[in-house]
């Protein structure tokens, strides 16, 4: 764990955004976006089934051992990490981002002033879309501390996993994370509609089961912000519009 935590600390000064750690192979980093090798630093099998043991509790190895895969976050050197902890034919891999250690705002993300205007919402159907890693997370965030500072709400948020820990500022915020507080998205979306929130934070659309109840969620009357994977917005309505069979259509609400 020292290793790892000075790894960690390093990274940070470098300003090193993942770090990419496998048995018996160089440790590799990403850097504005390049790809660098360390060939002085190598870890074993034995070194990262140990750090793994080290890194999860329990209920997270078990969940590991019956999916091969397990994404999660943790706090760690005064950052929070985001950590995909996978199987590959080396044996246990992980990848881990390095989130910033505040949430930053929209001005300091030089993202469009507009989306200040998101936070004065009080309905609707927010999608955040892009690719992995392009920053749809952190936007989210920025966006949710920005209701929170402005305005008196009840903000839901369901996360795999809860990558910033939002306080309470004018807004109450509580948040809820996927296999810890819910069973499945969808478990998650219906909990929430019987929890009087203003606005509903979804981590990320994926099952057409998700996108269904996200927009029953959006359509009575609630705020909902999502993040899905779609490089245009054209792309995000074709997925929407094809996440649910046409047998399944009659089941819809209708308007």
């Amino acid at each position: 764990m020292e290793r790892f935590e000075n790894i960690i600390t390093n990274a940070i000064k470098d300003i090193v955004s993942d770090i990419y750690i496998t048995g018996g192979h160089p440790m590799v980093t990403r850097k504005h976006g390049n790809i660098q090798f360390h060939p002085a630093i190598r870890w074993s099998h034995q070194e990262v089934d140990a750090l793994v043991r080290k890194l999860l509790d329990h209920r997270q190895l078990d969940a590991l051992r019956e999916r091969k895969s397990l994404d999660y976050a943790v706090s760690l050197s005064n950052a929070r990490l985001r950590i995909n902890v996978f199987t590959t034919t080396r044996g246990l891999s992980l990848a881990i981002r390095i989130l910033p250690g505040h949430i930053p705002s929209i001005e300091e993300l030089n993202l469009h002033p507009s989306l200040n205007e998101i936070a004065k919402l009080k309905s609707g159907l927010i999608l955040n879309c892009g690719p992995t890693g392009v920053g749809k997370t952190t936007t989210v965030a920025s966006i949710i501390n920005k209701i929170n500072c402005t305005r008196p709400a009840h903000i839901v948020t369901l996360e795999n996993p809860i990558e910033y820990r939002i306080q309470s500022k004018k807004a109450l915020i509580q948040q809820r994370e996927l296999g810890t507080h819910m069973p499945s998205f969808a478990q998650g979306l219906l909990d929430v509609l019987r929890e009087n929130p203003d606005v509903i934070v979804v981590g990320e659309l994926r099952e057409p089961e998700t996108m269904r109840l996200t927009l029953n969620a959006a359509e009575s009357g609630h705020l909902v912000i999502a993040t899905l994977h779609a490089s245009a917005p054209e792309e995000a309505i074709y997925r929407l519009c094809n996440a649910v069979p046409p047998e399944s259509a009659s089941s819809w609400p209708q308007r």
